[in-house]
């Protein structure tokens, strides 16, 4: 029998091949976002959506603690936003930030997430994009 782990990472791996057809096996049918009620409908046009947003988004997990039913996890993230990000000019520029984020599971499925995204990690990595700019491109504005 797989271990809440192995369910975790079985839906990390959906996730990066972006097989959201297979959400199901993984998100519980009336799963909650940061204490909203999104539905698995909700949560996979959220999920698609990031994607969109950022088309080389990757999951990855540095740290996976768990314990009967739930799962707190670190994920790690190197990739370049399209556009605008969390109130943020990425403008496709790279960036590398951490989600820091908490799952509860019911009969081996998520049912509520509790996320926080690193916001500060994703201004400190636009400003060194901007300060190797400057010293690549002298004439370049700071």
């Amino acid at each position: 029998m797989p271990t809440l782990q192995d369910i975790y990472l079985a839906y990390l791996d959906c996730l990066n091949r972006q097989a959201f057809g297979e959400l199901g096996a993984f998100v519980d049918d009336t799963v909650e976002h940061n204490g909203r009620p999104l539905g698995l409908s909700g949560y996979r046009a959220m999920l698609v959506n990031d994607f969109a947003d950022i088309p080389d988004l990757r999951f990855e997990a540095e740290i996976l603690v768990s314990d009967a039913h739930r799962i707190a996890a670190r994920l790690f993230f190197d990739c370049t936003p399209r556009a605008t990000f969390m109130g943020l000019p990425v403008n496709g520029r790279k960036v590398q930030f951490c989600e820091h984020v908490f799952y509860e599971f019911e009969h081996n499925k998520i049912r509520r997430v509790w996320s926080v995204i690193d916001k500060a990690a994703i201004e400190a990595s636009l400003a060194d994009n901007q300060q190797t700019l400057s010293q690549s491109h002298p004439s370049f504005p700071r």
